[in-house]
């Protein structure tokens, strides 16, 4: 949802003072506009703010930036400190390995700058270093080694040839991919004639012809073709096309490399086909029927396909099914169902064994099943793979091979650099591959917890907790709680620059991972959506009260920070519960959310409709957004103080939300806006000098008595 306002100007000249002689706080007009949706009437009393163009809202937003400018001059000093220390703490690249497909090992190097390279090397016993891979130096090539990409950095997808010979590439442009087939050891082009194509690529089994997506003038991949290679384009065949403008397709190969399934997608509905890649079939075969509601995911595991999908209760199942399956799912039978907490992701098949991506207690794991001889599940000997840490998070890596005997993964935490590993699937033995090295990190210094708060209805709501080890748990600790908890998105364990700063200065650094998000799997973003959004909420604020009971967190040094939908959740959180939050930093906040669905002007997603629900037509949707959006809600008492930062371009969130909320909050709280202050500042977009969220970083500390560094 995209509004342009005409850009404010942020003042040059600042004063430390600002509550000065004739610098008053920039208060907004109220302007009341009425309107009666649904028996309920209210007054949009800033309104106004919306206007496009405007040079009143342009002159507004300019007074509120010079405002800010104020309070935060005599914090240039430590917004120095603080940006130094990132730009300095780059992160390091992420890890990688080489992977061995069909006797080739495909060596991804990133090493920054214009170092971006995919190439491949024949695999032979003497190029095997002590891990059982090539050992990888700089930019220094193997002998052998050939260049297959020389700056991937604008392909968005790659396909290599059953017999490896020939290579497909599919490179970003202005209306489309440009795909690029060249035979490997020569670098000739055989075919570069499709265009306008998505990034989906895959051979047949014979080489002679690739499979693609086409887009439609909306960007949606909305067709399946096949594409003889040395032919126009033109000629090619349409296997199959999606009429739903809502949905779009991909393609995933069967790592056998026997068929190709075809996956539609809408946040609505999906469906899944399957098209046998030998022969001359052109036909897809739909194996799921259309799912409204859910999302199943099928993999084709050779011999039998494997579903993923809910039960009747809304708990994951692993089933099993004949490859003749069609819509109605004949001889389906469930395998495994999740247990409590429990979600099941994805899926891998390989020749010996199934790789399950799971979600467990708020954390993604990986599980091993072996197969049986006759090609079925073994579900009596599942085996965890990774795990270590109490915060890891283990996600499966690149794995071609459909006859591996090994398996790859990656672990992460909020103190753990990435590492890549991979497991023997006859012995046990886990290896590590690659390491992100971070300078100077020293994860001993630190601890990283799992704790659990209740929310008012009894639901047990995850929290990650990280701090610096020597700080006690003694009620005297500043701490910062995150929270996002929309969309399904889970906040999973990364370590971040940014998260160290905080630490160093003795701040508890907390994540709340709220229903909403996707940490505790589907049923998890269900209970905290459209007519539930409410539950986001209280999660949010029982986590806080958890931090403070438990000592963690001094009840009055505790700040709350969201960005998007998070900056909804924590500026409805401090509706809520004022007097728990001493700070609340909100960046790009969607805080005036009724309004926003109602404005003619802005243009929603499909998505976004089934998040929020439709409070023009629906008036159950209605009085639930009114019940909780922000700037309708705020209350007359004492509340923390407010930074509010956004932006007029960059975002997807109209900067008018964050202007309205502001002064919503301005005209109706109680507290001393000289020692809580509420701010706005409106940059025209993100990402240039005097980035907002080091502004607003920089003032949370301030706030929270942790300025300086400790220890």
């Amino acid at each position: 949802m995209t509004q342009h306002i005409v850009p404010g100007f942020r003042s040059d000249s600042v004063s430390p003072d600002p509550d000065e002689p004739g610098f008053p706080i920039p208060y907004a007009e109220p302007r009341p506009v009425e309107h009666t949706l649904h028996g309920d009437t209210i007054g949009a009393r800033y309104r106004w703010l919306r206007a496009h163009g405007s040079p009143e809202v342009a002159a507004h937003l300019a007074a509120e930036n010079a405002y800010t400018d104020r309070h935060t001059a005599r914090l240039r000093d430590l917004m120095g400190t603080l940006g130094k220390s990132l730009s300095t703490a780059v992160p390091a690249p992420q890890p990688s390995a080489p992977v061995l497909d069909g006797g080739w090992w495909y060596i991804d190097r990133e090493q920054g700058g214009n170092d971006a390279t995919l190439s491949r090397v024949r695999d032979h016993e003497a190029l095997r270093g002590p891990q059982g891979l090539p050992v990888i130096r700089g930019g220094e090539l193997l002998e052998g080694e050939q260049i297959l990409l020389q700056d991937r950095r604008r392909v968005a997808g790659i396909a290599v040839s059953p017999d490896h010979s020939l290579f497909a590439r599919a490179e970003v442009s202005y209306d489309g991919c440009i795909i690029t087939v060249t035979r490997v050891e020569t670098g000739e082009v055989v075919d570069q004639v499709l265009r306008g194509a998505g990034p989906d690529l895959v051979f047949t089994a014979d080489g002679t012809a690739l499979i693609h997506t086409a887009l439609d003038e909306l960007g949606r991949r909305h067709q399946v073709r096949r594409h003889v290679l040395g032919t126009d384009g033109a000629d090619d065949t349409l296997l199959f096309e999606e009429p739903d403008h809502w949905a779009e397709l991909e393609l995933t190969p069967s790592r056998d490399g026997s068929a190709l399934l075809i996956r539609s997608a809408s946040p609505a509905a999906s469906e899944v086909w399957m098209l046998e890649l030998t022969g001359d079939h052109r036909t897809p075969r739909s194996v799921t029927g259309r799912r409204s509601g859910q999302h199943p995911v099928v993999e084709h595991a050779g011999d039998r396909l494997l579903m993923l999908r809910p039960d009747t209760g809304g708990r994951s199942t692993l089933l099993e099914a004949p490859l003749g399956t069609t819509g109605d799912e004949p001889g389906t039978a469930v395998l495994l169902t999740a247990r409590d907490g429990e979600q099941f992701e994805s899926i891998e098949a390989f020749a010996d064994f199934v790789a399950l991506q799971v979600r467990a207690d708020g954390l993604p794991g990986v599980r091993i099943i072996p197969r049986r001889a006759d090609g079925s599940l073994d579900t009596g000997d599942v085996r965890v793979v990774g795990r270590g840490g109490e915060l890891d998070a283990v996600h499966l890596e690149a794995n071609p091979e459909w006859t591996q005997r090994t398996l790859r993964y990656s672990v992460t935490s909020f103190l753990t650099p990435t590492v890549i590993a991979e497991t023997d699937l006859v012995s046990g033995e886990n290896t590590v591959l690659s390491r992100a090295e971070v300078p100077g990190f020293d994860a001993e210094r630190y601890v990283e917890r799992r704790l659990w708060a209740t929310s008012p209805d009894g639901t047990r709501v995850p929290v990650s907790l990280m701090a610096r080890r020597d700080v006690p748990a003694d009620g005297t600790a500043p701490g910062i709680l995150y929270g996002d908890g929309a969309f399904g998105t889970a906040n999973d364990p990364v370590l971040m620059p940014e998260t160290l700063l905080m630490l160093d200065r003795g701040v508890v650094v907390a994540i709340a991972h709220v229903r909403g998000g996707g940490e505790m799997g589907t049923d998890w973003h269900q209970q905290g959506r459209r007519l539930q959004k409410s539950n986001s909420f209280d999660d949010f604020v029982a986590c806080a009260d958890h931090l403070v009971a438990t000592g963690w967190v001094a009840e009055d040094r505790l700040g709350a920070v969201g960005t998007g939908a998070g900056g909804l959740l924590v500026a409805a959180a401090a509706n809520r519960a004022p007097e728990r939050f001493r700070a609340v930093v909100a960046g790009t906040p969607l805080v005036d959310l009724l309004e926003t669905l109602l404005a003619p002007d802005v243009m929603l997603t499909l998505e976004e409709w089934e998040e929020w629900g439709d409070p023009a037509e629906n008036a159950a949707d209605y009085h639930s957004l009114r019940s909780y959006s922000p700037a309708e809600n705020v209350r007359e008492t004492e509340y923390p103080a407010v930074f509010a930062w956004t932006a007029l371009e960059g975002t997807d969130v109209p900067a008018a939300c964050a202007a309205i909320w502001i002064a919503q909050l301005r005209e109706r709280v109680t507290s001393d806006l000289t020692q809580r202050p509420i701010l706005l500042r409106c940059t025209p977009t993100l990402g240039e000098d005097g980035d907002p969220r080091l502004e607003g970083v920089a003032w949370l500390l301030d706030q929270l008595g942790a300025a300086t560094l400790e220890g």
